[in-house]
């Protein structure tokens, strides 16, 4: 059954524009909201993309206390990216980056590397520093900062 969700949504340029949309589930009431804010857009105002700031369920609700959670690829960060380690610190390990861009940083008790993966676009606002170390007991030790990233570790 559908019911009427009361969504916002901002422009890069600050705009808002909040909407009552009739959708089965938050993630279509999303959808037909951005989807709605791109249409009614002013043709004068240049702007990025549209994201989602907040949702609720029901017609014209703004309660703060009551904003339902909004999935990270409505959001204006976006989706976080993906890093794939294959067998870290090890000579034949590889690193592969996806929906996004992050630096890493490899540390050795001989040497620090950091270098800089992406595969765009990114949103600019999320810049995450992945740093790989070895345990003692030769366990991988990875952290993330200034961003946000998910990490798979595979080969371990």
């Amino acid at each position: 059954m559908k019911k009427s969700w009361t969504v916002r949504c901002g422009y890069a340029a600050r705009f808002a524009h909040t909407v009552t949309v009739e959708a089965e589930t938050l993630e279509e009431a999303l959808e037909k909201a951005v989807e709605n804010a791109h249409a009614d857009r002013r043709s004068s105002v240049r702007c990025r993309r549209v994201f989602v700031d907040a949702a609720w369920e029901g017609a014209d609700t703004r309660d703060p206390d009551a904003a339902w959670p909004v999935p990270d690829r409505f959001t204006e960060r976006g989706e976080p990216p993906v890093v794939t380690l294959t067998d870290p610190g090890l000579p034949g390990g590889g690193v592969e980056v996806s929906r996004g861009r992050v630096l890493l940083r490899f540390e050795t008790p001989g040497a620090t590397l950091t270098n800089e993966l992406s595969d765009p676009p990114h949103p600019r606002s999320n810049k995450p520093l992945v740093t790989i170390r070895r345990r003692a007991d030769g366990a991988p030790d990875i952290t993330v900062s200034g961003g946000r990233a998910r990490i798979r570790v595979l080969g371990f």
